[in-house]
């Protein structure tokens, strides 16, 4: 006898208000780009065509029309949300003790590291041993990073994504 059960990993990350000024989301940046709606899809879910128990498995799967598109524009949206983010912050690439972006491809978050100009060990990857767990990334990859290194007070953490839609952000935050 074989079961098998998959699920969709779920996290989330709660940042209370703080008086410290260097503490707590110090630069935030969002962005969609609605003409790239296209670019990534699943055609059930929603409104249009709600989840329901007989639904052709195949409209339940994700397409990318075009990979190449996708690359470019996630790496252009996250790489200007950071920059966005950095600035509201006050802060440059280098003030940053860790990167911590979606990982929903290495060579997406790679490019906007070095787009960045952010060194390859203060970024924090987790895509290799647990692939993309779609918005679940980026608490787990907190979470994964602070048990490997506890985070410190007075550290500077990026946080970044870009998703279907075409939409992102970028959130800068202090420990």
């Amino acid at each position: 006898r074989f079961a098998m059960q998959a699920s969709e990993p779920v996290g989330a990350v709660v940042i209370g208000p703080c008086d410290d000024p260097d503490r707590g989301i110090l630069g935030a940046s969002v962005d969609s780009d609605g003409s790239r709606y296209g670019l990534i899809q699943i055609p059930a879910g929603g409104s249009n065509n709600p989840f329901h128990g007989g639904l052709d498995l195949e409209q339940t799967r994700m397409t990318i029309t075009d990979g190449r598109e996708v690359f470019a524009k996630a790496v252009e949206m996250m790489t200007a949300c950071s920059r966005d983010a950095l600035t509201a912050a006050r802060l440059r690439p280098q003030d940053l003790d860790r990167f911590v972006p979606h990982q929903a491809n290495a060579r997406i978050f790679d490019a906007v590291g070095r787009n960045l100009g952010i060194t390859d060990h203060s970024m924090v990857k987790t895509i290799a041993e647990y692939g993309n767990s779609s918005a679940a990334t980026i608490p787990l990859s907190l979470s994964l990073a602070h048990r490997a290194q506890p985070f410190r007070p007075g550290e500077k953490v990026l946080l970044a994504a870009a998703g279907a839609g075409l939409s992102g952000g970028a959130l800068v935050v202090g420990i």
